[in-house]
């Protein structure tokens, strides 16, 4: 999400009926406790948001650094936010009423704006660009261009 400040996110997901929490307020303490209780999570440090989400039931972390999203197990979504917060990002909770669930299958989810991968696709795609390189941070500007495309075709929705 490059430069975006705090403001400007919660303003964009309140327009999806969604709220941020910073996760040490006391209305997140459950969370703390238990995060699989949650559905989503979005992670900033720097000049770099990604969030953490739960799609049909299980974990992903949608990392843009990475060439697909990350299964996280419910064991380790919480070592993981632990780590991240011990680490210095700061870590938000997302609650409201979020879009139903999509199927996994990319032909019937395919509209254009990207698709969703299957599980096992994912970790393919993961296991094939590791073996090939590590994630590299884009640059600010390339980032700020796919943000603002991406905002572009989501208000478009």
């Amino acid at each position: 999400m490059g430069m975006y400040s705090f403001i400007v996110l919660q303003k964009a997901l309140e327009v999806w009926d969604l709220q941020v929490i910073a996760s040490d307020s006391p209305v997140a303490e459950h969370a703390q406790i238990d995060p699989d209780l949650e559905n989503a999570f979005i992670c900033h440090l720097h000049d770099h948001w990604f969030c953490i989400r739960k799609v049909n039931g299980e974990w992903y972390n949608f990392d843009s650094l990475y060439a697909a999203p990350q299964h996280l197990s419910k064991f380790y979504l919480a070592a993981y936010l632990d780590s991240l917060k011990n680490s210095g990002w700061s870590i938000f909770l997302v609650r409201g009423n979020f879009p139903k669930e999509f199927p996994i299958a990319s032909s019937e989810a395919s509209n254009g704006y990207g698709q969703w991968l299957s599980p096992e696709d994912a970790e393919r795609i993961t296991k094939s660009c590791n073996n090939t390189q590590s994630p590299q941070r884009i640059s600010s500007t390339q980032q700020e261009d796919q943000d603002l495309n991406a905002a572009i075709a989501a208000s478009l929705m």
